[in-house]
């Protein structure tokens, strides 16, 4: 695998969530659940960029404490999309059930993270 090829499937992952935050996009109205297709698709992003973050930052860089970081990392991200999408961008709105989906991502990280390490450890497909 190339050098740093965690940090570059995170980095790639967060340019996609900011181009899908900012695009219009014209999709069919959406059920006004509050679980719904929507909510589940922040979850996972957000719980698949967190994780990409996490190896990134333990496998890649080799930093200490990186679970504390990732969590104020990717939530941050998440609250400065939600801003935008609500003061600067005139087709989306800032929806606070937006926010604990993706911490709700970012808490499946938390849990699974050290598992999900270990896998890919134990595997060393992506090991430089």
């Amino acid at each position: 695998m190339p050098k740093y090829s965690l940090t570059i499937a995170a980095f790639s992952i967060g340019v996609a969530i900011v181009f899908l935050s900012v695009i219009p996009l014209s999709l069919p109205p959406l059920n006004t659940n509050v679980l719904n297709t929507d909510k589940i698709a922040h979850f996972l992003a957000y719980s698949i960029f967190s994780t990409c973050l996490g190896l990134a930052f333990n496998l890649d860089w080799r930093l200490k404490r990186t679970r504390l970081m990732v969590i104020l990392a990717v939530f941050s991200f998440g609250m400065v999309l939600e801003l935008i999408q609500g003061y600067l961008i005139l087709y989306r709105t800032f929806e606070v059930f937006d926010l604990l989906a993706n911490s709700a991502g970012i808490c499946a990280f938390v849990f699974s993270g050290k598992t999900i390490e270990k896998v890919v450890v134990k595997s060393g497909i992506f090991i430089n």
